[in-house]
């Protein structure tokens, strides 16, 4: 099997930098990669950039190209609703996309996949476990989470949080 080369579709800079770390996770556990399209990720800002762009992942899984993407649920109700109508898939019928996709929908927000891994994420910026919540998938705005506790750091200064962010390691 030869590497694999995909496009990837996120809505913003935290999205594509999760991406490219859970690519090298993957990679690091497979003798054949998986390769980004040089380019890509592409941030497309907004979950609608991305779900207007599912009839094309389908049409290109038919030729054997492969996508990548991640979205948010925000206020959805769950990631299976949000698959089936985003990809049309009628309810009484099992979700099943080709292989050449993965898509991947973060409950509520991607943010609360960042605070999932509280201790790391905590030691990362240098607050106390405390400062986060041990429920991010029921943060009403996880994004602001986030914001709010990395502002309370004092390993980051105003100037440097946004970048800071987009370049945290997943653990």
């Amino acid at each position: 099997m030869e590497d694999i080369y995909c496009y990837s579709y996120v809505e913003d800079a935290p999205s594509a930098e999760l991406a490219k770390q859970l690519i090298a996770h993957r990679n690091r556990m497979r003798k054949h990669k998986v390769q980004f399209v040089e380019g890509f990720p592409s941030v497309v800002g907004g979950n609608m950039a991305i779900k207007n762009r599912c009839a094309r992942f389908l049409r290109m899984a038919r030729r054997n190209i492969h996508t990548f993407s991640i979205t948010d649920l925000d206020t959805g109700v769950c990631a299976g609703e949000l698959i089936r109508d985003w990809f049309g898939i009628p309810v009484k019928q099992p979700i099943s996309l080709p292989k050449e996709v993965v898509f991947r929908v973060a409950v509520r927000e991607i943010e609360s996949w960042i605070i999932a891994d509280l201790a790391a994420w905590a030691q990362y910026i240098a607050i106390p476990l405390v400062n986060f919540s041990t429920s991010p998938d029921t943060l009403p705005d996880p994004k602001q989470h986030l914001l709010t506790a990395v502002l309370l750091s004092t390993k980051f200064s105003q100037d440097s949080t946004e970048k800071s962010l987009l370049t945290v390691e997943v653990h």
